[in-house]
């Protein structure tokens, strides 16, 4: 293979046009999950079972502890594939196609013994982890039979997500798209027969959307295996996979993925730790507290999006030996990352009421979540921030670095909401307020690193 035909499609460059066409794709592979999530959330607010001792709250405050005990385990999964986006990324601009090749199919056994173990771990520990910090047996009952099912998808997300990292640093990003769209299609049109039990299927309510998700993961594994045939064979670079496995480059996936899975489970985890305080508050705090985790996917959509890309930007820059331009592109992915979360975020901080009635009948839910929700819509102008610089520090290779601020961050957060929910016994908005200690730590960490250039490669004398 000539290296002018790798170069002209594997190495990028720090405009604008070329952030945008990298990052779109993905933030509308994000955006469309978020509204499966928030469809979701809306028909549980609409369903009331029948002959049940769980009611609306009790099945919204399950489906908010059980879906983030869900979501820590695939963001382990999303921690793994954001080493691998690094090292894949670092191919590229190397233009090492062989390279991308061997590490992509080292990557798939590192997938399915994570996967496999965390099954396990599940299966043994859920309950009584659960059962530890949840106060109300109905919702303590609820969320142990929701991730009872939720986590049988678990080695088809981490296929995607691995399907995701390679479409990523080799330019094709609309990959993820399509396979995003699919996913939230199945998973909404799931949804809504499993819960009300129409189509002449059982109404299953709350476990309706366990089944629907895993389904959808499914068929969404699908799809990314099928675009992955083409998109190996991309402008006319060859990239061959092997079934064979390479216990070095294991190895070395693994250990530089590591610390970003550690800081991935970390941080999702007292995220879960966060809302088993908050049901000590209230059944009422806690489903709307629910409602308030899809705000993140809403107006953080773009950040995400611009997060994983400059992850992918910075790490092709230093492959191509471009260490120079990483702050200029970084500044530049910033203020896109603002400005966008800005204009998502400012509706929902004027008319409040508007969005809680629409996710909710329940009056008691939709008037405790009105400050709440301003709070967290700040605070993801600050996540705006400093998730870019925390993927741009991922992109230099300093994983380590990485999962070292993430403890000091969460250290801070968890310690502020305990006191704030344990001791001082404040309301909901001031728990929420976690979020802004949580976000500024981060910013200020990852920034300071950045600018310092220690990740820079020393001058050979």
């Amino acid at each position: 293979m000539p290296m002018s035909a790798a170069a002209h499609s594997l190495q990028t460059n720090t405009r604008y046009r070329e952030i945008i066409k990298l990052s779109w794709p993905v933030a509308v592979s994000i955006f469309i999950p978020q509204l499966s999530m928030l469809a979701n959330t809306l028909f549980l607010g609409y369903y009331h079972p029948q002959n049940s001792t769980q009611g609306t709250q009790d099945l919204l405050a399950a489906s908010g502890i059980a879906g983030i005990y869900y979501l820590t385990l695939t963001m382990i999964g999303q921690g793994f594939s954001s080493g691998l986006l690094m090292l894949l990324s670092r191919k590229a601009g190397e233009n090492n196609p062989s390279g991308i090749g061997q590490y992509l199919s080292q990557a798939y056994w590192i997938s399915i013994g994570l996967s496999m173990t965390l099954m396990i771990v599940t299966a043994l520990f859920a309950p009584s982890l659960l059962g530890f910090g949840i106060h109300e047996s109905s919702i303590l009952d609820a969320a142990i039979s929701f991730i009872d099912i939720r986590f049988w998808g678990l080695p088809f997300i981490f296929v995607v997500q691995i399907h995701h990292a390679f479409f990523l640093s080799t330019g094709q990003s609309r990959n993820i798209m399509a396979v995003a769209v699919v996913q939230a299609i199945c998973n909404i049109i799931f949804d809504y027969l499993f819960i009300f039990g129409k189509a002449g299927l059982p109404e299953l309510g709350l476990n309706g959307t366990a089944y629907a998700s895993v389904l959808a993961e499914i068929l969404a594994c699908g799809v990314s295996i099928f675009f992955l045939r083409k998109a190996l064979f991309h402008h006319g670079v060859a990239i061959q996979l092997s079934a064979q496995r390479d216990w070095k480059n294991i190895q070395y996936i693994f250990l530089k993925s590591l610390p970003l899975m550690i800081q991935f489970l970390l941080s999702i985890g007292a995220w879960l730790v966060f809302f088993i305080l908050v049901e000590h508050i209230g059944k009422a705090e806690s489903a709307v507290s629910q409602i308030l985790r899809s705000v993140f996917g809403i107006v953080g959509v773009a950040t995400w999006a611009l997060g994983s890309t400059c992850n992918s930007m910075v790490s092709n820059l230093i492959g191509q030996g471009n260490q120079q331009k990483v702050i200029q592109l970084v500044y530049k992915i910033l203020r896109l990352s603002f400005i966008f979360s800005f204009i998502l975020g400012l509706p929902l901080i004027l008319f409040p009421e508007y969005f809680l009635n629409l996710m909710t009948t329940d009056a008691e839910i939709a008037r405790t979540g009105i400050v709440s929700l301003r709070i967290v819509v700040m605070a993801t102008w600050m996540l705006s921030l400093s998730t870019i610089y925390f993927n741009a520090v991922v992109g230099t290779g300093n994983t380590r670095f990485n999962m070292y601020i993430e403890i000091a961050a969460i250290a801070l957060y968890l310690g502020y909401t305990f006191l704030v929910v344990e001791i001082f016994k404040l309301s909901l908005p001031w728990a929420w307020g976690s979020e802004f200690v949580y976000w500024f730590s981060l910013f200020l960490m990852s920034a300071t690193y950045l600018h310092s250039k220690k990740w820079m490669p020393r001058p050979h004398s």
